[in-house]
């Protein structure tokens, strides 16, 4: 074989590579800026109910400010989840080079609830647990979905994630006329392995008599049994990312 024609075939691997490496970060590394979920994330079901020229619900959590009438020891009792969303949000990479934003998936199939105790002042969050179904996660890219099915998290073997609140936590007095930071102790179980965990949160006491939590947790996916998923040396996810979830709990 000559020297031109191996020429030309060291070319078209060449260019067959940077195609392909084009392709992938196209697949993977197109994530949208999408902000954490927080107190004001607009709840699911208003966003699908929502015209674009209507004015936010006066339920809608972006809009609804805390109750100040509120009476605190009223919160004592069993909440459930009405709706709530969770996910995850993880940076890529492309040949080693970070990308401009995060991926970041999503699933509204959250459910459980928790209890509160005691009275006026001194209430705390005696029990709660959060159920993820990790089937129902979703980005902006179905190939990067189909990937964590089989890869990374593996969806498939691995179908749901909780959160067990291991003790007490306490719920500041504020609650009811302003918001209040809530420290969740407990165990994450993801991927199988479960850990203890400290989950920073924060809790609104809305004007329709619902409470709204939302919290964020770092992951190290070592921890967890996690390896980061990798597309032929082109693609790759960082060993690290987060968690986060938003929840509207109703009282009884």
């Amino acid at each position: 074989m000559n020297s031109r024609r191996i020429a030309i075939i060291v070319v078209a691997v060449i260019a067959v590579v940077a195609i392909g490496g084009f392709v992938a970060a196209q697949t993977f590394l197109r994530g949208d800026k999408v902000p954490e979920l927080g107190l004001d994330t607009p709840a699911p079901s208003a966003m699908a109910s929502e015209a674009p020229s209507a004015a936010p619900a006066a339920s809608d959590p972006g809009s609804a400010t805390a109750a100040p009438s509120a009476a605190a020891g009223d919160l004592a009792g069993t909440w459930t989840i009405a709706e709530g969303e969770a996910g995850y949000r993880v940076r890529e990479t492309f040949l080693q080079q970070q990308a401009d934003t995060d991926a970041v998936g999503r699933t509204s199939g959250v459910t459980g609830g928790l209890e509160i105790e005691g009275d006026a002042g001194a209430l705390v969050i005696a029990a709660g647990r959060i159920e993820v179904d990790m089937t129902t996660l979703e980005s902006d890219n179905g190939r990067r979905d189909n990937q964590l099915r089989g890869r990374g998290i593996q969806t498939d073997t691995f179908p749901t994630s909780t959160f067990e609140l291991a003790g007490p936590a306490a719920l500041p007095a504020e609650l009811g006329s302003a918001d209040v930071d809530v420290t969740l102790p407990g165990q994450l179980t993801l991927h199988g392995v479960t850990r203890d965990v400290e989950i920073a949160a924060q809790a609104r006491l809305l004007d329709d008599g619902t409470v709204v939590v939302a919290g964020t947790l770092p992951i190290l996916f070592s921890d967890y049994g996690i390896e980061a998923p990798n597309v032929a040396g082109l693609i790759a996810v960082q060993d690290n990312g987060s968690m986060e979830f938003r929840v509207v709990l109703a009282k009884g």
